[in-house]
């Protein structure tokens, strides 16, 4: 049993045949537990191990051959593909099924919550304990698998070329496996209504200069990055969240929903677990701003950088083609 708001929205990488799929754990976990969700009564659950093995499989052939009818199913789940959005659906459905039946809300029991929901249960957690399951790099499939979710019309290098530009492209995680983070405390002012600017000059304040000098304070490494977003968080929870750009894309929390989560306690959650949560978060913001999309499709290097930097992007621009056509050089 479940709750609508506890299903996983997004896996970060395809699940299925081993020979096709990456089969990161906590995805595998996510597939099961779907699975599981809309499984009849007369079939027995699958075993959540994250682990992919040939009765997962067959389940998802079964599902592409019998529920989508597709004619030749090939045992993948792809992310935002046609059977992960099905499924989800359907166990949405199951859901809702159960809770008209009996009147009341059936809460997921705590073996059954998805990992980034259940790190998010204690909010408190989500700025003290690491999460990462330990996959805090990208491969070139991953990334070519972004580019085709963007439509096949963005180049898989200047995806890469951001990656680069916000975290220098090898991890979105800091040494401590917690991710990367910038704590914006002109955002933090906003969202508390100027509430702290007196008693907490460092935590709100208003915004004069790109990385002025408490934001150089609170950002001199990411010890203390993360310091500043708890002493943050102990004020105001949620607006402390939405202060902070997170990982690999730097996205900010206040995208949350733009990346397709429900609350920014799932996306700070997600963006803990792993890198793919993070490039599925970018894919999720870039999907959600047709102008960033097109800029980027045209290699509009000044209109990716005003659309996704901001008005005062500085040389943002001249750096993502620099790495875009460093990258282009390698080929």
């Amino acid at each position: 049993m479940t709750s609508l708001q506890a299903l996983p929205s997004v896996i970060s990488a395809s699940v299925g045949t081993t020979d096709k799929a990456r089969n990161v754990p906590a995805d595998v976990q996510h597939i099961q537990r779907l699975f599981n969700l809309i499984a009849p009564k007369s079939v027995s659950p699958l075993v959540v191990d994250g682990k992919c093995g040939p009765l997962l499989v067959q389940r998802i052939l079964d599902y592409q051959l019998n529920r989508l009818k597709v004619a030749k199913p090939d045992g993948v789940i792809d992310p935002g593909g046609r059977t992960f959005n099905s499924l989800v659906e359907e166990a949405r459905k199951a859901v809702a099924q159960v809770n008209n039946a009996t009147g009341v809300k059936v809460e997921q029991t705590p073996e059954r919550v998805p990992a980034p929901i259940q790190a998010a249960v204690d909010k408190q957690k989500l700025v003290t304990q690491a999460t990462c399951d330990g996959n805090v790099t990208l491969t070139e499939a991953d990334f070519q698998n972004a580019a085709t979710q963007l439509g096949g019309a963005v180049a898989m290098n200047i995806i890469k070329a951001f990656a680069i530009v916000e975290s220098g492209g090898r991890s979105g995680f800091g040494p401590a496996k917690m991710p990367v983070i910038a704590y914006e405390g002109h955002i933090f002012r906003k969202h508390t209504q100027r509430k702290y600017d007196a008693a907490y000059p460092l935590l709100s304040y208003p915004y004069k200069e790109k990385a002025g000098p408490q934001w150089r304070a609170n950002n001199k490494d990411q010890a203390k990055a993360w310091q500043t977003l708890v002493a943050a968080f102990n004020l105001n929870p949620e607006a402390a969240l939405l202060s902070a750009s997170y990982g690999m894309f730097q996205i900010m929390g206040f995208n949350f929903a733009n990346c397709g989560y429900k609350t920014v306690y799932e996306f700070v959650a997600a963006m803990k677990l792993n890198a793919g949560q993070q490039l599925m978060a970018f894919v999720g913001f870039c999907r959600k701003n047709p102008s960033l999309l097109n800029a980027m499709k045209k290699k509009d290097y000044v209109g990716m950088a005003s659309i996704y930097n901001g008005s005062d992007y500085g040389d943002y621009d001249k750096r993502i083609q620099k790495a875009f056509e460093a990258l282009e050089k390698k080929k």
